[in-house]
């Protein structure tokens, strides 16, 4: 809105800034004469065909299609309870195969794709070479690690 106020502004300006610097080159242009005898005819041809479409549209019931709506249907209760258990119990299971809950040592299994079982292997990894050797280009030193 506020540029649409700017631009209308700005055109204000601009043509009132023209039409004063051209002032008297307006005054004094002529080509148009010959156009002035013809006005007369031009405006009532343009008022005959506007009354004639104003009149065409305005009885042949010019009403515009608007497409109906889909009907959708709002989800249950009952429904979203069932999705909601059913995501949790996803989510629990998937947390606790990767938190190790059952006591067994999966993380330390190459094939397991749970994520407790992904960072266990990647420390395991990165610890190989922290025993002797710490020039060891497979090592990864910590950022806090000075020595």
């Amino acid at each position: 809105m506020i540029a649409a106020i700017l631009s209308i502004i700005f055109l204000i300006y601009g043509v009132r800034e023209h039409s004063k610097m051209f002032a008297s080159e307006y005054r004094l242009s002529t080509w148009q004469d010959g156009l002035k005898m013809y006005a007369p005819a031009v405006m009532i041809i343009v008022i005959i065909v506007f009354v004639i479409y104003s009149i065409m549209a305005f009885f042949t019931g010019g009403s515009v299609p608007v497409p109906s709506m889909p009907n959708v249907e709002m989800p249950t209760v009952n429904g979203l309870a069932t999705n909601l258990t059913n995501t949790l119990n996803t989510a629990k299971n998937t947390i606790s195969d990767g938190l190790n809950l059952n006591g067994t040592n999966k993380g330390n299994n190459k094939g397991n794709n749970s994520l407790l079982g992904s960072l266990m292997n990647n420390t395991n990894t990165n610890n190989r070479g922290n025993n002797k050797n710490k020039n060891n280009s497979s090592f990864r030193k910590s950022i806090l690690e000075t020595a």
